[in-house]
C-alpha cells in the first residue's frame, strides 16, 4: 500500500550553493491533554507572563554569553540574524556541523519571533479561497551535509548501537533523517515562517529512501557531494485546517551529485506539524474531512522487542539531530507547555525500534521474517512512515510489535498500558 504520494526522484544538474536545526513535541493532535501556545501570527494571543520572561531571559543569557566570547560571536550571530529575513537563503556551514552556539542562537531567534509577532511584523497567513487550506509564504534553505564516524557512534550511542544485515554491514535506517533535522528548525526560526514555532506538535513523519544504501554507507556522503534542500509553504504545501488548529508540511531533499555534477535524491522527508489554534481562527475547520493515513495491519498480538529509555537519554538524540528542545531535557519546562513530564523524541523512539527490527526474529510466522528481509536489507527503495499518538513520558519503558501491512510491507507499533504511543509503516 503506498503510503506517500511519489514526487519522483528530485534531479539536479548543478549543485546549489551553500548550506543549515527540532523544536518541536511528538504527539496526538487531538489530544486535549497536550495544548500548548497558540502558534499562528494573525491568531496568537499575548504570550503569559512566565513565557515571556522566558524568553527574555534566554535572549539576554545568549546575548552575555556572546558578548563574553567575543566580537566574532556576535558577528556569527548577526549573520544568522539576517538569514532568518531572507525567504531564500543558504546556510554557511553543514547541516551536520552545527554546534552549541549555533543551535542556542536559533532558539534565541525563535523566541525573537514572538516579539516580532507582538509588534505585527511577522507576515499573515491568508485562508485559501476554498475555506480549508491555509496560504503560507515559501521559504527555502540550502545546506551541505558532511557525515564523519563520531556522528556514526553518537547515533549508535542513542539507539543502542548499529543493526547488521546479512552480509554484517553496519544499518542504521534513522541515521540520515536524523542529521539533517536540523533543517526543520532553521525554516521555523525564519522570519518569513508566520508559524510561531513553541509549543508546537510533530505529529507524523514520511521518509522516502531512493537508495538505500546510504542507510548502510551514510558517510559516502560528503560535502563535495551532497546538499540537503527544505521547503516551507508555498502553493503546494498550504496548511491545512484541522480540529485543533492548523498542520502543514516541511519538506526536506538530501541530494548526491556524481562526479558529472548531475544530482538525485537519495532520500525525501515530510515532516507534519500541527500549530495550534483558537477554536475561533478561519477558516473553520471541518473534521468530517479529515482523512486517516493509516493501512490495516494484521498485528502478532506478541511484544518482540522494547525500548527503554532514562532521563538523560534525550541527550544523546540531541547530539545527533541537534533538537535541544528545553520539553525534552528539563521537566519544568515540559509542565510549563502543559506536558506531565520530559518528553522523548518521537523520532529516537523510533529509531530505536527501527534499530531492533533489523536483528528481531519469529520463528513462529515465516512471512514476517521473509518481509522484514526484503523491506530492512534490499537495495530497492522504500517509504517509512510513522505517526505519533500521545507522547511519550520519560523514563520510559514501552514494548514492541509487529505485523505485516494489508496489501504488502511490514508494521511495528510502539506501545504500553494498554495505550498505543506510535504506528509505523514501511512499505
Amino acid at each position: 500500500m503506498q503510503l506517500m504520494s511519489r514526487c519522483g526522484k528530485a534531479s539536479l544538474t548543478h549543485p546549489p550553493q551553500h548550506p543549515s536545526a527540532h523544536i518541536l513535541a511528538s504527539g496526538n493532535r487531538d489530544n486535549p491533554a497536550v495544548v500548548p501556545s497558540s502558534s499562528i501570527a494573525t491568531h496568537i494571543e499575548s504570550s503569559p507572563p512566565v513565557t515571556m520572561i522566558i524568553e527574555t531571559v534566554v535572549v539576554l543569557a545568549l546575548f552575555i554569553f556572546l558578548t563574553f566570547k567575543g566580537a566574532s560571536r556576535l558577528r556569527h550571530l548577526w549573520q544568522l540574524f539576517r538569514l532568518m529575513g531572507e525567504s531564500k537563503f543558504n546556510v554557511p556551514m553543514p547541516i551536520s556541523r552545527l554546534g552549541a552556539l549555533d543551535v542556542a542562537s536559533v532558539i534565541a531567534l525563535m523566541a525573537l519571533k514572538y516579539i516580532y509577532s507582538f509588534l505585527g511584523l511577522l507576515p499573515k497567513p491568508q485562508p485559501d479561497a476554498d475555506r480549508v487550506h491555509i496560504l503560507l509564504p515559501e521559504v527555502t534553505a540550502i545546506a551541505k551535509l558532511r557525515v564523519t564516524n563520531r556522528d556514526e557512534r553518537r547515533f549508535d550511542l542513542a539507539t543502542g548501537g548499529p543493526g547488521k544485515d546479512r552480509s554484517g554491514r553496519d544499518n542504521r535506517v534513522m541515521f540520515l533523517p536524523a542529521l539533517v533535522n536540523p533543517m526543520l528548525s532553521l525554516l521555523l526560526a525564519n522570519r518569513n515562517c508566520p508559524v510561531l514555532p513553541f509549543g508546537c506538535v510533530n505529529t507524523q513523519n514520511s521518509f522516502e529512501v531512493h537508495d538505500p544504501t546510504i542507510a548502510r554507507d551514510a558517510a559516502a556522503l560528503r560535502e563535495d557531494n551532497c546538499v540537503v534542500m527544505a521547503y516551507f509553504g508555498g502553493p503546494e504545501r498550504k496548511g491545512r485546517r484541522v480540529k485543533r488548529g492548523m498542520e502543514f508540511d516541511i519538506r526536506i531533499v538530501v541530494i548526491k551529485f556524481d562526479s558529472r555534477g548531475h544530482g538525485d535524491a537519495v532520500m525525501e522527508q515530510v515532516i507534519t506539524i500541527l500549530a495550534y489554534l483558537p477554536a475561533s481562527a478561519k477558516p473553520k475547520s471541518r473534521p468530517a474531512e479529515a482523512s486517516n493515513d493509516e493501512p490495516r495491519v494484521a498485528w502478532t498480538g506478541i511484544r518482540r522487542n522494547k525500548v527503554s529509555l532514562g532521563l538523560l537519554s534525550p541527550r544523546d538524540w540531541a547530539a545527533v539531530c541537534k533538537d535541544y528542545n528545553p520539553i525534552h531535557m528539563l521537566r519544568p519546562m515540559a509542565k510549563l507547555f502543559g506536558f506531565p513530564g520530559t518528553i522523548a523524541h518521537g523520532n529516537h523512539v523510533l529509531a530505536v525500534a527501527t534499530q531492533q527490527l533489523l536483528t528481531a526474529s519469529d520463528t513462529d510466522d515465516e512471512r514476517f521474517d521473509d518481509m522484514r528481509c526484503k523491506m530492512v536489507y534490499s537495495e530497492a527503495p522504500f517509504v517509512l512512515k510513522v505517526i505519533f499518538k500521545r507522547p511519550m513520558v520519560l523514563p520510559l519503558d514501552l514494548d514492541v510489535e509487529y505485523g505485516l501491512v494489508d496489501g504488502g510491507g511490514l508494521g511495528l507499533r510502539v506501545a504500553g498500558g494498554g495505550k498505543e504511543y506510535l504506528a509505523a509503516w514501511m512499505t
